[in-house]
């Protein structure tokens, strides 16, 4: 008996890093795409925000697919973290780049949350992961857009391009963990919690 339960918390031990293994991987790629498009955003932003707010989706891409493929709770307010660590020094704003990806992981993992509990399908979920997330970006990027953009259409359609980007990136994260599966890349079975000790 003894043996049994040493090995199923073994077996938890391992699942939980191996969990934490792929968050890290998905923020390391995240971070990567961040940094390769981190010259031009700032540009883009002054040029037209609403073009920003789409192009900025691809930013939370990975974090969203990192909480969809572990499982782990808070999965991808971490994936936010690690990647916001790594591309402070590299771009414009520095490392007030953690304020917006940690919004929207932490907004993602709590509409994930919900969704878990209710039993909605992965379409549903993104739909809410849009207006939810969408809304929480653009009233962090609100205070700092120009005040040559804040009349009614600009602001507007900044609105609608961050719930668009938003949805676009719940669905492709889903897509991405179908497609990750369909080639063999092993999956974390078990829902973690967040800072969870191996074999605890």
């Amino acid at each position: 008996m003894q043996t049994s339960v040493r090995a199923a918390s073994d077996r938890r031990g391992a699942t939980t890093t191996r969990a934490y293994l792929q968050v890290a991987a998905f923020s390391a790629v995240q971070a990567v795409i961040v940094i390769a498009i981190a010259p031009i955003t700032p540009h883009i932003a002054a040029w037209f925000p609403p073009a920003y707010a789409l192009v900025a989706g691809v930013q939370t891409l990975m974090i969203f697919t990192a909480r969809r493929f572990t499982g782990i709770r808070g999965g991808a307010t971490l994936a936010a973290g690690l990647t916001a660590l790594v591309c402070g020094p590299f771009t414009a704003i520095g490392w007030l780049l953690a304020v917006p990806l940690v919004a929207a992981g932490a907004l993602f993992d709590g509409v994930l949350a919900v969704a878990e509990r209710r039993g909605w399908s992965e379409r549903i979920d993104s739909i809410v992961v849009g207006v939810v997330v969408g809304a929480g970006l653009f009233a962090v990027s609100l205070p700092v857009m120009s005040l040559d953009h804040l009349g009614p259409l600009i602001v507007s359609a900044t609105l609608l391009a961050r719930i668009v980007a938003s949805w676009a990136g719940a669905l492709l994260a889903a897509r991405l963990v179908a497609r990750l599966e369909r080639v063999g890349v092993a999956r974390a079975r078990r829902t973690v919690r967040p800072l969870e000790l191996d074999g605890v």
